[in-house]
């Protein structure tokens, strides 16, 4: 372990040195500028969330998709900009997003919210992730370029142990980690990183078996916690696929209760393991209706029942399926919110308004996406019954017959 802390601070170090002309933002996002920016948006009904301090949008913007540079930069640029003027607070990137350009984007574009007056530091939730080697767009553009950038940055500089890489991408080594989130700050120009996420753990459980997969995650929340100490990141999370959905007899199912078992042995507490992103929407309701955790006194329990009370900012992500569940949505559903005209704002109707959904992370560059979803926030949040309904007619089962 001391071996590991003491090359996870030394590859900062170097790190922080090589981009020490950065100017970065100072701040970070805070119960008093949330709330402040929620107020600003009171015509909106039951749009934002505090599960802990800070005031979250029921909607986040998502920047996975497009290619690096050309038109989809500036889409997102503009995107940006037009979500924190009318009332979307979270943006939720990653380092491997479009190869680290869709985190400069955000930046640049909040960069210049911010400077303009159109919205303050303390007032946005800026969510990123890693573990995952990533080249850089900028750098590599050829496959060639991009093997030989992914060598260089990663093996060749000591950063990762090729061993104890998994799936020729993830690594929880804490000085990779460390190095991502030091480029995630140059990235997004922001001094300390709201959330952040590593991701898909469930993969280095199923490659290292539990008790390796523990040693290693336990050496992570160790490496976020310093980070938080340090003030370059506010709190960290876990971003998932499958593990929480699996079911607990199965391999690489990620138990809830244990990963915070975990973050407590690790930091007691005070621990800043705060969020979780997990998939959820019509096609993906499994968070909701699956018995996958084993709750207290070992009672089966689905993920958000586990996490309801815990103060832990649960984010749904693809609720649209990349798009696959447009034009396939059920007619009961569209019945059920027949003041929404279009499936994008069924889809992400069912996803805000479930019970433990903080935020539903939806990507979106295209203007009249942007315009399509806005309108959906002037709508209030399904009502409970609305729900059952639709869940008692297993509309995830309708989508898959239909898709």
């Amino acid at each position: 372990m001391l071996e590991a802390d003491t090359l996870a601070r030394g590859g900062a170090r170097r790190y922080a040195a090589r981009m020490s002309d950065v100017d970065l933002l100072s701040g970070r996002a805070t119960a008093e500028g949330t709330r402040r920016y929620a107020a600003r948006f009171e015509h909106l009904p039951e749009h934002f969330r505090s599960p802990d301090r800070l005031y979250l949008s029921s909607l986040a913007l998502g920047t996975r998709r497009g290619r690096p540079g050309g038109v989809d930069d500036l889409q997102y640029r503009t995107a940006v900009l037009e979500l924190v003027q009318c009332g979307v607070n979270v943006v939720n990137t990653a380092l491997f997003d479009r190869f680290q350009t869709s985190e400069r984007c955000v930046g640049a574009a909040l960069g210049r919210a911010i400077a303009s007056g159109l919205v303050r530091r303390d007032e946005v939730v800026a969510v990123t992730r890693g573990g995952y080697l990533t080249p850089d767009a900028e750098r590599a553009r050829t496959r060639d370029e991009v093997r030989r950038h992914l060598h260089e940055t990663y093996v060749a500089s000591g950063l990762v142990d090729p061993a104890r890489v998994v799936n020729g991408l993830y690594s929880l080594e804490p000085r990779l980690l460390l190095h991502q989130i030091e480029r995630s700050r140059a990235n997004l120009g922001l001094a300390t990183l709201d959330v952040y996420c590593i991701q898909e753990p469930e993969l280095h459980l199923l490659a290292l078996g539990p008790s390796a997969f523990r040693r290693q995650l336990g050496e992570a929340f160790e490496t976020l916690e310093r980070a938080v100490s340090e003030g370059r990141i506010a709190a960290y999370g876990l971003c998932t696929w499958e593990g929480l959905l699996l079911p607990h007899t199965e391999r690489g199912h990620l138990s809830v209760l244990d990963l915070f078992e975990l973050a407590l042995d690790v930091a007691g507490g005070d621990h800043h393991l705060r969020a979780i992103q997990l998939p959820f929407g019509l096609a993906t309701e499994e968070a909701r209706g699956l018995e996958s955790q084993l709750g207290m006194q070992g009672r089966a329990a689905s993920v958000l029942e586990v996490l309801r009370d815990t103060g832990t900012f649960v984010m749904g992500s693809a609720p649209l399926l990349g798009g696959r569940v447009l034009g396939h949505v059920p007619e009961a559903v569209r019945d059920a919110f027949p003041n929404l005209t279009t499936d994008a704002q069924r889809c992400l109707q069912f996803a805000r308004s479930t019970p433990g959904i903080t935020s539903a992370v939806v990507g979106m560059r295209d203007e009249r996406h942007v315009r399509e979803n806005l309108e959906l926030l002037r709508t209030p949040p399904a009502a409970p019954e609305t729900l059952e309904a639709i869940f008692a007619g297993s509309t995830a089962d309708a989508l898959e017959r239909a898709g």
